[in-house]
């Protein structure tokens, strides 16, 4: 028998395993059950998906085992729930970080000329230590006295008042002056950063040139984005409260979404990207960063587990019968085939197949996917060809970090807000880019359906039953056993 005929017949074979199982379980469940623990089940699915994407990216594609991604997704939970609820502390922050990035991304500009000093190897292997020990001291002197914590507050103050007018939530700002120098320190040390990454006097390190034009434009964009937003601090946070509560929601998903962003390319360049020669250690750094994570959103907003508020569109009273008078209405349930079902579910399902099919089109229909994945491949080809591989490299870690956080972001509104939500999911993320197979996209979809429907009829059968709820989450572990035995490189995964 032929490859393809065989891959035909197991295909078939497999199509009538999932129609036996499906008429199964609608058989035993009946109608209502059915279509209510499958609508639960995409939701989980979308969810697994949102996290995965990102594994796949960095698992799958780059050989990054970061045990963080959990923690990512916590973090655009919080930032995206802090936005949406009082964005004082995001406005007061974010200049800090974008000040402290833009003289990070001077790499590219300084790098040329360092790697040409003519340094003695061990000042070659001296001068990255002290300048990162000038880093942090910098960092700590730009930070002494800065109230965070009285920002990170702000959320939980909006969470428990009760006055009617939004803007009584505000706090102030810092003074613009003192806040300016704090400015500029973090600008300085980054600049240690950039000047320790460059690795100067290291000749092996010269790469492939560029026009100076180019390597400026993401350090004077980040620029010029740190003076705007020192500028409106207060009057954004103000602007923000006072929208529209559907619109100030879309706005926190881009804001969850782009910091994933720019923490993702800021940990690739200045922790990864050492150790991609010990892969071991990048294992050590990741986990130990989910620790340092968790306990940073603990000090800054306490280890309690807190509810985001639903938008309009999703919390009005009442239940719809369409997809119109939902949106008309804003209603929080909707009839699906005479089962009422949370509207907000529906979106999260939604945002997990419009996600399913950016990342696809990305990475198979443009050019940029395609650069990523030769640069995956191949590094030293792309690398002739004039392209920066590392820059790719740290395109793919933020991209993956930025499918976390809008995970954390889609979750927030019907999960708890809390240090360790993450974990689970990182679990199944991993589990679904095994089951899917490596770096496959689709792989990582049909996995994280599988895993959700797998969770979500456990748990209808453990209550049903009266079974132990550890059931319904060894379910998954299961299904990934099982899939391993028959397949070792996953549904979609080619072998080596």
């Amino acid at each position: 028998m032929s490859h393809n005929s065989k891959k035909l017949l197991y295909s078939v074979i497999g199509f009538l395993v999932v129609a036996g199982v499906v008429f199964g379980l609608y058989t035993y469940a009946g109608q209502e059950a059915f279509i209510r623990t499958t609508l639960s089940g995409l939701t989980l699915g979308s969810l697994f998906f949102l996290v995965a994407a990102g594994l796949t990216l960095i698992f799958g594609l780059m050989d990054v085992l970061n045990f963080a991604h959990g923690s990512m997704f916590m973090i655009g939970a919080y930032t995206g729930w802090q936005f949406y609820t009082n964005p004082t502390f995001i406005f007061g922050v974010l200049p800090l970080v974008l000040a402290f990035a833009t003289t990070v991304m001077l790499i590219p500009v300084i790098k040329p000329r360092l790697v040409r000093l003519d340094l003695s190897e061990a000042w070659q292997k001296r001068l990255p230590i002290l300048t990162y020990i000038a880093a942090l001291l910098v960092a700590v002197l730009a930070l002494v006295k800065f109230d965070i914590l009285g920002l990170a507050k702000t959320a939980m103050v909006a969470v428990t008042t009760t006055s009617s007018n939004p803007l009584a939530e505000l706090s102030p700002q810092e003074p613009l002056l003192r806040f300016l120098l704090r400015l500029l320190l973090l600008m300085l040390s980054g600049a240690f950063i950039a000047v320790g990454l460059s690795k100067p006097g290291n000749r092996t390190e010269v790469s492939a040139p560029e026009p100076l034009k180019k390597r400026l434009i993401l350090p004077v964009v980040l620029f010029v984005l740190t003076i705007i937003f020192t500028l409106v601090r207060e009057s954004a946070s103000e602007g923000v409260l006072l929208m529209n509560g559907n619109l100030r929601f879309a706005l926190a998903i881009i804001a969850a979404t782009l910091f994933g962003f720019l923490l993702g390319a800021l940990i690739e360049i200045t922790m990864i990207r050492p150790l991609y020669v010990r892969s071991f250690f990048i294992v050590l750094m990741t986990l130990g960063m989910s620790f340092v994570m968790r306990e940073l959103v603990q000090v800054l907003w306490d280890p309690l587990a807190y509810q985001m508020v639903r938008p309009p569109l999703f919390a009005q009273p009442g239940r719809a019968t369409t997809i119109a008078e939902w949106l008309m209405n804003g209603s929080s349930t909707i009839s699906i085939a005479g089962v009422t079902f949370p509207t907000y579910r529906l979106f999260v399902i939604l945002l997990g197949v419009v996600m399913f099919v950016f990342v696809t089109l990305l990475m198979n229909r443009s050019r940029l996917g395609m650069i990523i994945r030769a640069g995956v491949q191949d590094p030293q080809m792309v690398e002739a060809l004039g392209i920066n591989v590392k820059r790719v490299f740290t395109l793919v870690f933020a991209l993956g970090v930025a499918l976390a956080s809008l995970g954390g972001i889609g979750a927030a509104p019907f999960l708890p807000v809390q240090p360790m939500m993450g974990d689970q999911y990182q679990m199944q993320g991993f589990i679904t880019v095994v089951i899917g197979g490596m770096g496959s996209y689709v792989g990582a979809f049909v996995g994280a359906m599988i895993l959700g429907m797998a969770r979500a009829f456990g748990d209808y059968f453990a209550l049903k039953l009266q079974l132990s709820p550890t059931i319904a989450e060894a379910s998954t572990v299961i299904i990934m056993i099982i899939v391993l035995i028959l397949r070792p490189q996953g549904l979609f995964g080619k072998k080596d």
